[in-house]
C-alpha cells in the first residue's frame, strides 16, 4: 500500500512538473529574445548616438550586432539540438562488447542507457551526458549542445555587461543617480514640492532599464562561470564534485567544444565534430 501511494504521489508530481514547464520554457525563451533585442535596439539607436560620434556609432553597431548574432544563434542551436539517447544510430543503442557493465537501466525509459546518461523528467527521456534542463533554452543541456549553451551564456553576459556600462554612463550624463536606490524618494518629494523640476519620465525609464540590466548580467554570468568550473573538471551540474572523467583542461574543453576548440567562439555555425559519440567516456584512470 505504501509503495502504491508513493507511486501515485510521484505521478502527480511528474504531471505538475510537466504542466509548469509547458509554459515556463516558452516564456523563458520569449524573455531571452525580447530582452536581447530590446537592449540592442535601445542602446544602438537611443543611448549610444547621444554619447558617441559617427565613427564610434559605427564600431559599436558592428560589435554589438556580432554579439547579438551569437546570443540568438547559440540560443537557437542549443534549443534545436537534441542530446537524447534516441539521437544515437541503431548500432549504438546497445553497449559494445565488454562494456555492458558500464551501462545502467532506466526505469522510466525501460531500457539500458550509456554511462553519464540520465533521465530528464521534463523531456521525459534519457539525455547523453546530461548537465541540466534549462528553461532559458527550453531544452536539456547535454552532450550534443553543451557547446552552444556555454557560448550563449558567455555572449549574454558580455552583451549585458556592455549595455550596463553604457546605461550607467547615460544615466550619469543625465545626472540620474541610478546607483542610489533611495535617491528616487527624494526626487519624488522634489517633484511634489516643485512641479516640473524633475524629468520623471526619463528618470523612471533610465532607472528601470538599468536595474533590469543588472539582472541580465548576473543570471547568465553565474551560469557561464558555473559552466567553466564544470567543464574544467569534465563534470556535470548534478554531480559537480565528480573528477572521474577529468582528462586535463585542454582535453576537457575539447569534449564540449569539439575539434575546432575555441574557434567555435566566433560563430555557432562553425562545424566542430565532437571527439566521441556520447556512449563511451575515457576516464583519468584509463588514460
Amino acid at each position: 500500500m505504501a509503495s502504491q501511494e508513493e507511486n501515485r504521489i510521484s505521478r502527480i508530481k511528474d504531471r505538475l512538473l510537466k504542466a509548469v514547464d509547458s509554459w515556463t520554457d516558452p516564456l523563458a525563451i520569449f524573455l531571452n529574445i525580447f530582452l536581447t533585442l530590446f537592449y540592442y535596439l535601445y542602446d544602438v539607436f537611443y543611448v549610444v548616438p547621444q554619447m558617441l560620434g559617427t565613427t564610434g556609432n559605427a564600431v559599436h553597431f558592428v560589435v554589438t550586432t556580432w554579439i547579438v548574432y551569437n546570443i540568438l544563434g547559440n540560443l537557437r542551436a542549443c534549443s534545436k539540438t537534441k542530446s537524447s539517447v534516441d539521437t544515437l544510430p541503431p548500432e549504438l543503442m546497445q553497449p559494445a562488447k565488454g562494456e555492458e557493465h558500464l551501462w545502467h537501466s532506466c526505469e522510466k525509459c525501460q531500457r539500458t542507457v550509456p554511462p553519464r546518461s540520465w533521465h530528464c523528467k521534463v523531456c521525459n527521456i534519457c539525455i547523453l551526458k546530461r548537465d541540466h534542463h534549462c528553461s532559458f533554452v527550453a531544452n536539456c543541456v547535454g552532450h550534443n549542445n553543451h557547446r552552444y549553451f556555454m557560448w550563449f551564456a558567455f555572449y549574454a553576459t558580455l552583451g549585458s555587461t556592455i549595455a550596463l556600462v553604457e546605461n550607467l554612463l547615460f544615466a550619469l550624463r543625465n545626472k540620474i543617480s541610478v546607483l542610489s536606490l533611495f535617491s528616487f524618494n527624494g526626487l519624488l518629494l522634489a517633484e511634489y514640492l516643485h512641479r516640473g523640476s524633475v524629468n520623471m519620465a526619463l528618470e523612471v525609464q533610465v532607472r528601470l532599464v538599468f536595474y533590469v540590466n543588472i539582472c541580465a548580467v548576473l543570471f547568465p554570468g553565474l551560469l557561464f562561470f558555473q559552466q567553466i568550473f564544470l567543464i574544467r573538471r569534465n563534470a556535470v551540474m548534478h554531480n559537480s564534485s565528480d573528477r572521474t572523467y577529468d582528462l586535463g583542461c585542454w582535453k576537457n574543453f575539447a569534449q564540449v567544444l569539439g575539434r575546432r576548440h575555441f574557434w567555435t567562439f566566433l560563430s555557432p555555425s562553425i562545424k566542430s565534430p565532437l571527439p566521441n559519440d556520447g556512449t563511451q567516456w575515457q576516464s583519468k584512470h584509463n588514460v
